[in-house]
């Protein structure tokens, strides 16, 4: 509990103390009206006002003159002070990345980090090198209940669910691909909806519902496709293909990062299909005007902007 007494500072709003900052600066109730932009009537209302909540005259007339009570003069210095706090801290801050001595924590899944984060973290070591970046991961469903909460500050991948409400900066689109080991399974140039269908598939939960999108795709061109296995995790997706005549339809930007290394690993567009997921930054609203959100948010659509332009090349 703190010792502020609200109904007693309700009678008392920020416009008075201006004008007794004025009063006591000036001793004069019309160089006072000259510097608040007001009537003389109005600022000596405020003073009997003034004079009724301290119960003190504040300013007494002396021939030609005001002079300044004992209680005014002991409230000089701690009223000028304090609106000058008052001052700064309505002010807008001067934001310097430079400075910053904070942290990000990010939602993303792991494919994603190994496709962004590289260039990311190098760009914040260069910008705001006391920007601690935390990473964490988290299931796209968990996300708007994190980001309400404040368990996150901001989320990367694909949220088809996530509330209108939401920050949200699109980042870039990532086309659907047959992702398959060359020495377990040959693929045809033109991949059909047929071709898709025919060898087992391997399905990953990364990215919330995107799977329903090629099950959707199958099913209208009269398909249906086997899973025989579903994995959370990514990294073993080229492992289990390099052993079994199986693929996985993965978003080209993850299937790209998957394939590093090895060859033998392919990918296949659909022919007669342009299915397609979008990539987005989210952060909850209420830090909208903040600078270092909107820092962060330039510098991930800068890099996911490199990122995306690698992918076309």
């Amino acid at each position: 509990m703190n010792n502020i007494d609200a109904v007693q500072l309700r009678k008392l709003d920020l416009n008075s103390l201006v004008a007794l900052h004025a009063l006591l600066s000036t001793r004069s109730v019309s160089l006072s009206a000259a510097r608040l932009c007001l009537g003389q009537p109005a600022v000596s209302h405020i003073l009997k006002r003034l004079r009724a909540l301290t119960g003190d005259e504040l300013l007494c007339r002396h021939g030609r003159r005001m002079l300044l009570t004992p209680l005014a003069e002991s409230l000089l210095a701690p009223l000028e002070a304090w609106l000058e706090q008052g001052q700064r801290l309505l002010q807008p801050q001067v934001f310097d990345p430079a400075a910053l001595q904070a942290e990000y924590r990010l939602a993303m899944p792991d494919l994603l980090e190994a496709a962004l984060l590289p260039a990311l973290i190098a760009a914040l070591q260069a910008q705001a090198p006391g920007l601690i970046l935390q990473v964490v991961a988290m299931p796209a469903d968990q996300v708007e209940s994190a980001l309400e909460h404040g368990r996150i500050d901001g989320a990367l991948g694909y949220f088809p669910q996530a509330s209108a409400r939401l920050g949200r900066q699109p980042l870039f689109i990532s086309r659907f691909v047959c992702f398959y080991h060359a020495a377990q399974i040959d693929m045809p140039a033109a991949l059909r909806a047929e071709d898709l269908a025919r060898p087992p598939h391997i399905h990953t939960s990364y990215a919330g519902n995107s799977a329903s999108l090629v099950d959707d795709y199958l099913r209208g061109q009269g398909r249906q496709r086997r899973v025989i296995a579903s994995t959370a995790s990514l990294l073993a997706i080229p492992l289990i293909l390099e052993r079994l005549p199986a693929v996985a339809v993965l978003p080209d930007m993850i299937a790209g990062v998957l394939r590093r290394g090895d060859n033998a690993l392919e990918m296949r567009r659909l022919a007669d299909a342009d299915l397609r997921i979008g990539i987005e930054h989210l952060w909850h609203p209420r830090r909208n005007a903040d600078p270092l959100q909107q820092f962060f948010n330039r510098l991930v659509q800068e890099q996911s902007a490199g990122l995306a332009g690698r992918e076309q090349e």
